[in-house]
């Protein structure tokens, strides 16, 4: 999947306008004439899906030196997908990550990551995300919510899609941040000038596996 960027602007910009006219679109999709509005849905039945370390991955990867790739997972998930169970009803989804679980194969790069310039994960323990109002779109599902790091809260969206594996079905997602954004790995002062953080790249992509 290609990963997707965080959506911004008020209704005025031309960014805005034209989600609002991809939502209207996707809307229109979900209602084929006398069919049930989340018929898509139906392969994930109506029981709420919990979300434990047990039935979810949560990886990451980010450029570092222009070409190699850093790679990393966390290992302390939970949360809850509400499914809807009526026409009426929305699809909801809460995912809390624990900062300090990243590993990465290196503990001192760990260390870092949860410390103070990274996540900070003393101060701000979870990573957390909060979205509904699934969109079917052409190529993916897009589920826009609020993701908050280091206590920075901003509008994101998940990129899903139901695949199945060795006939086992999995409801895997993906979403590219900027790190920059939620004030991850930016020094201040001098330590600007420090080339830990000038070879980082600034694209974070997070790929999020359920297992159904």
């Amino acid at each position: 999947m290609d990963p997707a960027g965080p959506m911004h602007g008020s209704p005025s910009t031309p960014g805005a306008a034209r989600a609002g006219r991809r939502r209207a679109g996707a809307r229109d999709l979900l209602a084929p004439g006398a069919e049930s509005r989340w018929g898509w849905l139906a392969s994930l039945g109506t029981s709420p899906i919990r979300l434990t370390a047990e039935n979810v991955a949560v990886s990451m990867s980010v450029r570092w030196l222009g070409g190699m790739i850093v790679r990393g997972r966390f290992t302390d998930v939970e949360g809850m997908i509400h499914l809807p169970t009526s026409d009426d009803d929305t699809m909801a989804v809460t995912v809390e990550i624990r900062a300090d679980s990243v590993r990465t194969g290196i503990s001192l790069r760990d260390r870092h990551l949860r410390g103070p310039l990274f996540l900070d994960a003393a101060h701000h323990r979870a990573i957390t995300f909060r979205g509904g109002d699934a969109m079917r779109l052409p190529t993916h599902i897009a589920v826009p919510g609020s993701l908050t790091i280091r206590g920075i809260t901003r509008t994101e969206e998940l990129r899903c899609s139901i695949g199945e594996m060795d006939s086992r079905r999995d409801l895997v997602a993906d979403v590219t941040l900027d790190r920059r954004a939620y004030n991850v790995g930016v020094p201040r002062g001098l330590r600007r000038l420090d080339p830990l953080f000038m070879v980082i790249g600034d694209d974070v992509r997070i790929a999020i596996r359920v297992a159904l």
